[in-house]
């Protein structure tokens, strides 16, 4: 279960490549999925979202700023 907005949802891995990628759906919708690129000098991480969910891009915005923050540390 993942508790979005304080509301339990069930959710399934749909997609998964070691270490590179990973996406879900939760309660059956299509979700997010997640990319790692190794680069010279880090990665490239991108967020995929579906058409529908453009409410959800700021999101992912604030999700990308804590990983950057927690992979300069």
């Amino acid at each position: 279960m993942r508790t979005i907005l304080g509301v339990a949802l069930p959710y399934t891995v749909t997609g998964f490549e070691a270490g590179r990628y990973w996406s879900w759906s939760v309660a059956g919708i299509p979700a997010t999925g997640h990319r790692v690129i190794p680069q010279e000098g880090g990665a490239l991480v991108t967020f995929t979202v579906p058409w529908w969910a453009p409410a959800y891009l700021p999101v992912c915005a604030l999700a990308l700023r804590r990983i950057e923050r927690l992979a300069t540390r």
